[in-house]
């Protein structure tokens, strides 16, 4: 133990008088503010937004608990008192719009993962929501190609750069420097004195990870008291991906090839495992799951939408009574009773193709976890994004949310469409309960 720890502060004394260690350190410490920096940036654009959208929401909601309450008697307050108390709305473009937010958590900005790509918002009223919600952008074909530079990027693929850049050299340079007979001479073996090495540059990579993520948490606003799990999942995973690098860069200097060809044998992994592997592997997924096309989903919306216009009332109206006898007066030529039951059906065609959809998906993300062990930059950063709620899988709860909400609004608006009714204080209040 004596001789290991004579062997690191010697191993350290030299790295620190080198400037290359300082410069290597510098760069990735700068990464990785500029990092942490970003993923904030980003993170408090979407929080301005919810928040406009939230006080907009409210201060529209406010107005019709004001203009319910208004004197008919006047002209000029006869329609913002029908637009208040009317389930239907006035005029076509005239419902009340709700805003259900998704709220990032606290580990958001260290991961955007793929929040970007998706709203952190939908604003819809109580018509059919399967028009409103999946017939906006599908992506951000940009931020698809680049992704984001964040912490857990400099984590996922600078990171491995340096352990490439600390350990390419270690038997190398002792052979190239003239110094390796002068090693093999020591009564300690050269392997214990290539193992201390290695095992110094670990650990000065390791604190290099520990101090980024702590000051990440630090200038995230995250409690490192209160969130002891979330910071320890995090540092197990990057110190288990920085480990898996100083194993395979291990592996290379064991060939004991010279420093230039063990530098560029570190790239060509580093290549393979961050850039092409997962490249191959989605070929491979695409290959065996095709990608449903959801352009096609989203037209087949549009098009459900345009005949249910051409349909007749009573045709209309017999389905929807047959799956809401509850709204059932026997009234099959009621315009507003047409129009909302219109809608409902519409959903409810929508969503059996939108079924298929998400089956296809997730028959595809199945295949790709299976396989997601051969990309390990792209496995780590899935990992990232889970912990952070920033991943697919946390949108598509964010979804379920917006469908049970908008299921609760219907149920409160069409008990009063098809029983000809107008809100009441109480209703508005029960709806205000909802923002």
């Amino acid at each position: 133990m004596k001789t290991l720890f004579h062997i690191l502060s010697f191993e350290w004394k030299t790295l620190w008088r080198s400037n290359t260690l300082k410069v290597l350190l510098l760069v990735v410490f700068g990464a990785g503010i500029y990092g942490i920096y970003f993923g904030k940036f980003e993170i408090d654009k979407q929080e301005a937004r919810i928040s406009q959208v939230q006080q907009y929401e409210r201060q529209q909601f406010d107005s019709l608990l004001i203009w319910a309450k208004l004197d008919t008697a006047i002209v000029e307050n006869k329609e913002k008192y029908q637009q208040a108390v009317f389930p239907t709305g006035v005029g076509w473009n005239k419902h009340f719009t709700y805003y259900l937010t998704h709220e990032a958590s606290d580990a958001a900005g260290l991961c955007l993962g793929q929040r970007d790509l998706f709203p952190v918002y939908y604003g819809f009223n109580v018509t059919d929501l399967a028009r409103q919600v999946n017939t906006g952008e599908l992506a951000n074909p940009m931020k698809l190609l680049t992704g984001n530079f964040d912490l857990s990027y400099v984590f996922v693929f600078l990171f491995p750069l340096l352990v490439v850049a600390l350990i390419y050299n270690l038997y190398a340079g002792e052979k190239e420097g003239g110094t390796l007979s002068l090693l093999q001479s020591q009564s300690t073996s050269l392997r214990v004195i290539l193992f201390s090495k290695g095992l110094l540059r670990m650990l000065i990579i390791w604190g290099l990870a520990a101090a980024l993520l702590i000051l990440g948490f630090l200038l995230q606003g995250i409690s490192l008291a209160g969130n002891e799990q979330l910071f320890t999942q995090w540092m197990l995973i990057i110190f288990g991906y920085c480990l898996l690098w100083i194993v395979i860069m291990g592996v290379i200097v064991w060939l004991r090839q010279p420093s230039a060809l063990s530098a560029m044998l570190g790239l060509g992994v580093w290549l393979i495992f961050t850039l092409i592997m997962p490249a191959l592997l989605n070929l491979f997924v695409l290959a065996n799951e095709p990608l449903p096309n959801r352009a096609e989903m989203i037209h087949a919306v549009r098009t459900l939408n345009d005949q249910n216009w051409e349909q007749s009332k009573s045709f209309v109206l017999d389905k929807f009574y047959k799956d809401n006898p509850q709204f059932n007066d026997g009234d099959t030529t009621n315009f507003n009773k047409w129009y909302y039951a219109s809608f409902s059906l519409l959903d409810k065609e929508a969503n059996t193709s939108k079924a298929q959809f998400e089956e296809q998906v997730n028959k595809r993300n199945a295949l790709l976890e299976k396989w997601e062990w051969l990309a390990p930059a792209a496995m780590v950063h899935e990992k990232l994004s889970e912990l952070s709620n920033t991943d697919r899988n946390s949108h598509l709860e964010f979804v379920k949310e917006v469908h049970a909400y908008h299921e609760g609004l219907k149920e409160l608006y069409y008990a009063r469409i098809f029983s000809d009714e107008q809100f009441s204080i109480e209703d508005l209040q029960t709806l205000e309960e909802k923002l």
